[in-house]
């Protein structure tokens, strides 16, 4: 019999050395279980992370994209307007050459002084016009001469 007790003494061993490794398959596979869920966690958070994140440029890419519009607006505003003002002002010279070559021509200048304003206006029709894109400011031009226009 001793052959028979060292034999289930054997299986009792092998048995036990079974049950240690099925308890440590366990414990790491518990193990497993818990880190794959953490890692499934972490991806979650991210992933949520990610989608604020994206609603939060969404919203910001709105916001900018109003202000951008709102400024490009206005910086048409400012072309056109400047545009506007240098047709003007090229009119306003134009128009200024022609009143020189006009008191030139009239005889009307002595030492580079007018004679008489009112003598420049006799024939306004031979001044060319100028169209403005808003009216001159009152005291300005041909129809203002009173001795004080010019």
């Amino acid at each position: 019999m001793p052959s028979t007790q060292s034999a289930s003494s054997g299986f009792e061993a092998d048995a036990i050395t079974y049950g240690l490794m099925d308890e440590k398959k366990r414990k790491r596979m518990q193990s497993n279980r818990e880190s794959a869920k953490r890692s499934r966690m972490k991806q979650q958070k991210k992933m949520e992370d990610l989608v604020d994140e994206k609603a939060r440029l969404l919203r910001e890419l709105k916001k900018n994209s109003a202000r951008y519009s709102g400024r490009e607006r206005g910086w048409y505003s400012l072309e056109s307007e400047n545009n506007l003002l240098i047709a003007e002002k090229m009119c306003l010279a134009k128009r200024l050459d022609n009143l020189n070559s006009l008191i030139v021509n009239l005889g009307l200048v002595k030492n580079n002084t007018p004679k008489s304003p009112e003598l420049i206006m006799l024939n306004p029709s031979l001044l060319p016009q100028c169209s403005l894109s808003r009216p001159l400011p009152e005291g300005f031009g041909l129809n203002s001469v009173s001795g004080r226009g010019f």
